[in-house]
């Protein structure tokens, strides 16, 4: 038994370990230039993170998704739940439009993913949980983020977290009644006056305790 046991193991480290990074279609692509586009649309001559895109103008229209994971913990006790989830935001920036520039290359470029750290660069909403308890990013083994822009400008990211979120709860029924609880997303800085809206947060949930 002990050695079937450490077998399995083994192949599964094996099957683990066996990574395959995926390869950009041509591989001829030369990255320095990239690199120069990168440092060209965050240049602080011409593009200010401290400002949303089109300052003064129309607003900012931040679409949100989630994608659950698992709920890993309801508590009747601390009157809350607990969430492993990717968050999806996506919004438009023209300064980022990398379209009409020229790169360059021998083929256009549609978009660019690029690692997580150039999001540092670049205006973010604000988006926070109200009511949130606790939460934190999944850093192992690299921060679990995706950064992606494309050539109008329009920029998407991805990333995981775990939020304890508060869910008040009406007990009469217990151990036989059921629980609605809901993760409540909104602009921690910005108001509708302020330009900026956030629209498709697709996450509700209908939890049965007991």
């Amino acid at each position: 038994m002990t050695r079937s046991l450490t077998l399995v193991v083994l192949i599964t480290a094996q099957i683990c370990l066996h990574v395959v990074l995926c390869q950009d279609e041509d591989s001829h692509i030369n990255t320095s230039l990239l690199s120069s586009v990168l440092d060209r649309l965050t240049n602080r001559t011409t593009y200010d993170k401290r400002l949303r895109p089109r300052y003064g103008e129309k607003p900012v229209d931040v679409g949100i998704t989630i994608h659950v994971s698992s709920i890993s913990a309801v508590s009747e006790v601390d009157m809350d739940f607990t969430l492993d989830f990717y968050m999806r935001q996506t919004w438009q920036d023209p300064r980022l439009a990398f379209g009409s520039l020229d790169l360059g290359l021998s083929k256009e470029i549609d978009s660019l993913t690029v690692g997580v750290d150039y999001l540092d660069k670049l205006w973010k909403p604000d988006t926070f949980f109200p009511n949130e308890k606790k939460s934190f990013f999944h850093l192992a083994t690299t921060h679990n983020s995706f950064l992606r822009i494309d050539s109008d400008g329009t920029v998407y990211t991805s990333q995981r977290l775990t939020v304890t979120a508060t869910c008040p709860m009406d007990l009469k029924l217990f151990p036989m009644d059921s629980q609605h609880c809901k993760l409540e997303i909104e602009s921690c800085k910005y108001s509708k006056r302020c330009k900026i809206t956030i629209s498709r947060v697709c996450f509700f949930s209908k939890l049965v305790v007991g």
